[in-house]
């Protein structure tokens, strides 16, 4: 349906043309099929594509970004209190995707930072940044337990944050614009099962 309309636009804006005089006529004809478009029209394409992104885009990745930063924390604790090799094990995994996740956040971030968003600013909220973590209490809890009683606690803090970030990935994929991080979100959870797995053969 989209090609032919745009097929269509075409041959009405070619018979236009034809009745114009010489002198008025365009110096190059409309391109064939599978032409590139002008360096000026792929510019223009490359401007409107940079700053595509809308206050969900940067909403997710803000929320996310406080979610996996917890979760290296979470992950460098686990070396210190952890008893279990498997935990430790896990934790190093877990900490490694989380870092790689937190350094795609802080590009986009700063690339949308001075870039207007396609929402309007009122559509934001303050407690954009709390959605999909623990609270502090809970993890400062966690910092006195050592050993199995860690491992235990540990384990179910993970598998909060990580069912936290999934909530978070699957809202972006319904309504973000920004084509970065929806791609963000359709790794996470393509990769989330295996991650909850793991953390409950534990």
């Amino acid at each position: 349906m989209r090609r032919s309309t745009i097929i269509g636009a075409v041959l009405i804006g070619g018979l236009a043309l034809a009745g114009c005089t010489p002198a008025e006529r365009p110096s190059d004809q409309p391109p064939s099929p599978g032409t590139p478009p002008s360096a000026t029209a792929q510019q223009h394409s490359g401007q409107q594509q940079a700053g595509q992104h809308s206050e969900t885009d940067r909403e997710f990745a803000q929320q996310l970004q406080a979610n996996r930063k917890q979760v290296v924390e979470l992950a460098q604790l686990a070396q210190s209190n952890g008893q279990s090799a498997e935990t430790k094990a896990l934790a190093t995994q877990l900490q490694q995707s989380a870092q790689l996740q937190v350094t795609q956040l802080d590009a986009f971030l700063a690339s949308a930072a001075g870039q207007p968003s396609d929402s309007d600013p009122a559509d934001s909220t303050d407690e954009a940044g709390d959605a999909g973590q623990q609270p502090s209490q809970q993890l400062d809890q966690l910092k006195q337990l050592q050993g199995e009683q860690f491992d235990k606690q540990w384990k179910q803090a993970v598998q909060a944050l990580e069912q936290s970030a999934g909530q978070l990935a699957r809202s972006e994929q319904e309504e973000g614009q920004a084509q970065a991080m929806r791609k963000l979100a359709e790794d996470f959870l393509a990769n989330q099962q295996d991650t909850l797995s793991k953390l409950s053969a534990l």
